[in-house]
Parts: structure tokens; sequence; C-alpha cells
């Protein structure tokens, strides 16, 4: 009985930080306006106020670089669409809301993959690592017991 506490006192913990990363009530969108310009949106979920001069870079998922560095102006940023796939940053304090950006309607250049889920498949693998290991660690001490 004691060891099932555990176990699912361990799972509450990795659970919550793999929820953890996101800021509750910030949302990013975008949406294209034009075939080569697309409107960045930033507000509060909760209250719906738009956000104001919050920074906004777009970076390439090619080789990370900065393609575009802004400040929202009164919830809203318009720019050009870059001509390979990027992801939308939007600083919040120390934290940063993620999204990927939309593609221009010609479509891209090259091929070209998505690396959105990424980080989620490396988290998700390593905490059921970490699990694992914690249910042979208690496996061995209940058989010494």
């Amino acid at each position: 009985m004691f060891n099932i506490k555990k176990i699912l006192l361990l799972l509450f913990f990795i659970s919550t930080s793999l929820i953890g990363h996101k800021i509750p009530g910030m949302t990013l969108t975008s949406k294209l306006i034009d075939e080569n310009k697309i409107e960045i949106k930033g507000f509060n979920k909760r209250s719906q106020k738009l956000l104001d001069g919050n920074k906004i870079k777009l970076f390439s998922q090619v080789n990370n670089r900065v393609l575009f560095e802004g400040y929202l102006n009164k919830g809203y940023l318009e720019t050009k669409i870059p001509k390979e796939p990027y992801m939308i940053f939007m600083y919040v304090g120390e934290q940063d809301v993620v999204i990927e950006g939309l593609a221009p309607k010609s479509g891209y250049g090259g091929i070209y993959a998505s690396k959105t889920n990424r980080a989620f498949k490396y988290t998700l693998g390593l905490s059921l690592f970490f699990i694992f290991m914690s249910l042979i660690q208690i496996a061995k001490k209940a058989i010494k017991v």
C-alpha cells in the first residue's frame, strides 16, 4: 500500500513538470493577412486584454537564427512571412510562448521537417525512463525485505 502512494506521488510530480512550462492565460496567434504578410496577436486568454510591448522574435527552424525581431503594438504586429520554416516566440517576463509560424501560400522553397513536438517527445522519453528506474528500485527494496 505504501509503495502505491510513492508511485502515485512520483507520477503527480512528473506530470506537473511536463505541464509546468506553459504560462496560463498568455496566448499567441498568427493569421495570414496577405500572400506574404502575417499578423501576430498576443493576448491574455482570461481577460481578453491585448498585450502591449512584448518582444516578438521569429526564429528559423533550419539553423536557429533570428529572422525578425519586433514588439507588439496594442496587441498586434504585422510582418512579412520568412522564406523558410520558423517559430514565433513571445517573451513574457522570464518565460516565453512559442507557436509554429504559418507558411506562405506558395509554400517554402525547399522541403523542411517540423520540429514542434521534439521537446515534448524528449521530455516524455526521459520521464518514462526515470519512472521505469524508480519502479526497478522499488522492486529491489521490496525483494530485500
